[in-house]
């Protein structure tokens, strides 16, 4: 889940212009020091999002985030052998997700939460059920290419680990998917976008070697 606290922040900082009260906003730090073993901050996130969606049920941006912390729930479920209450909670944050996307498809403080949770998820499950992997990863590289989008008109203006984390997303999502040819199209921008950077250089290593375990997100975080 670290991965997707990472990705969360880059995007919410870099993108921060095109709202100023987004919901995220409110949240997210909770969210984050929740995911890092604060369970404190965690429940005032889960509190302030069940507060919201109990006065508005179609909040899109609080349901994504519901749906982030049950994934969140759910991993840590699973990973003590509660395997009923780990499916329950699955199943209920990829419905936030879907919904949250289905009330507010253009909406970008959807769209990242929806793919920062989705990519890492798809990574977790690929073993146990590479169709269900692979549904998540198409879904994530969707929100993820319409975030490429959206920030076009503002992108030589982001960051390099902002600007690094879209197109790493995106090219690990294509690699999950044993799709070298598109993958590359991200490689090659990582390499030529940002040379001399973590993401140039792990960018390399993958555009010669696909299937090596070298990351090419979450880089630079520390």
């Amino acid at each position: 889940m670290r991965l997707v606290v990472l990705l969360l922040v880059v995007f919410a900082t870099s993108l921060a212009a095109l709202a100023q009260q987004r919901f995220d906003f409110k949240v997210r730090e909770d969210m984050f020091a929740g995911m890092d073993g604060d369970t404190e901050a965690f429940d005032r996130a889960m509190k302030l999002i069940a507060d919201t969606l109990a006065k508005d049920p179609d909040h899109a941006e609080a349901l994504v985030w519901r749906g982030d912390g049950r994934l969140f729930m759910a991993g840590q479920a699973f990973q003590r052998g509660d395997f009923a209450a780990g499916r329950k909670l699955y199943g209920e944050g990829l419905a936030d997700m879907e919904r949250a996307g289905a009330l507010a498809p253009n909406d970008i403080a959807v769209r990242v939460p929806r793919a920062s949770g989705l990519l890492p998820m798809a990574r977790a499950v690929r073993r146990a059920d590479r169709a269900e992997a692979d549904r998540l990863t198409r879904l994530a590289v969707g929100d993820f290419e319409f975030v490429l989008q959206a920030s076009q008109q503002f992108w030589s203006s982001m960051s390099e680990h902002g600007r690094g984390e879209v197109l790493g997303a995106l090219a690990d999502g294509w690699l999950s998917l044993d799709d070298s040819a598109k993958a590359n199209v991200f490689l090659d921008r990582m390499i030529a976008e940002l040379p001399g950077t973590p993401y140039a250089k792990n960018a390399a290593i993958r555009r010669a070697d696909p299937p090596a375990r070298t990351p090419v997100t979450c880089l630079g975080c520390h």
